[in-house]
């Protein structure tokens, strides 16, 4: 809608439907942080190999900075390059800044997951989720002070880059809770090696429903866009006569 709102300033279609997203959107991404947050606290105490991965952690300690971005080395047990928030890990995990973080380091070398992975999709998840965020609450700035969205060219630009960034959380969010639980199918119980399926043959349903969803996206998207598209024209000739 904000594409194509600067196309044409002018749509009430389009200016109705920006405003209702974002008024869903300013309310469910508050919502969503504070989920992701109890979420994380319970990680830390139910799979504290995957948090410490999440956090790129790799040595117990009170009073556990909290660390975004950098490069995980699991050869020296340290983050290169990584943004270093005194105290922000123990915090957040535990409402004490001297409260004590498991690390990697607790556990067989064989049981971690892929830290550079995990750490990387866990910072563009919560990346995406404060993108969305900002331009949200940009916007309601905006919209409180009486300032029409079609008359801010660079919100607009703003929130068409935000538009993919559910779809980019949403992904990188998968790839934490997969990537992140391994070696384990169920976490100490069972390792995701022994849980492998040993019926021959199984690729070839796989690549059939793969092909099958492939193909309903495909009629989907075309449906939608025919339909979106038509609907915008027939608003844009209202709006011009």
């Amino acid at each position: 809608h904000a594409f194509f709102l600067r196309r044409n300033p002018r749509s009430v279609f389009h200016r109705k439907a920006l405003g209702l997203a974002l008024l869903v959107a300013g309310v469910s991404i508050p919502l969503q942080i504070a989920s992701g947050d109890l979420s994380a606290r319970a990680v830390g105490r139910l799979q504290p190999a995957k948090l410490a991965a999440m956090e790129a952690h790799y040595r117990t300690e009170a009073g556990a900075p909290l660390l975004l971005g950098g490069i995980p080395d699991d050869a020296t047990r340290t983050t290169r390059f990584a943004l270093s928030i005194p105290n922000g890990l123990s915090l957040l995990l535990d409402d004490s800044l001297q409260s004590t973080v498991t690390g990697l380091e607790e556990f067989p070398r064989e049981n971690w997951p892929d830290v550079r992975i995990v750490h990387w999709a866990f910072d563009l998840m919560v990346l995406a989720g404060f993108v969305m965020l900002a331009a949200a609450g940009w916007a309601g700035w905006n919209g409180l002070r009486h300032r029409p969205l079609a008359n801010q060219p660079w919100l607009l630009r703003a929130l068409i880059f935000a538009g993919p960034m559910g779809f980019v959380a949403i992904e990188a969010g998968w790839v934490v809770t997969e990537v992140g639980r391994q070696p384990w199918i169920i976490y100490n119980v069972m390792r995701t090696r022994d849980a492998v399926t040993p019926m021959p043959g199984i690729a070839i349903p796989f690549v059939a429903f793969t092909a099958l969803y492939a193909i309903l996206a495909l009629v989907v998207i075309t449906q939608l866009r025919r339909q979106f598209l038509e609907t915008t024209a027939d608003v844009v000739a209202a709006d011009s006569a």
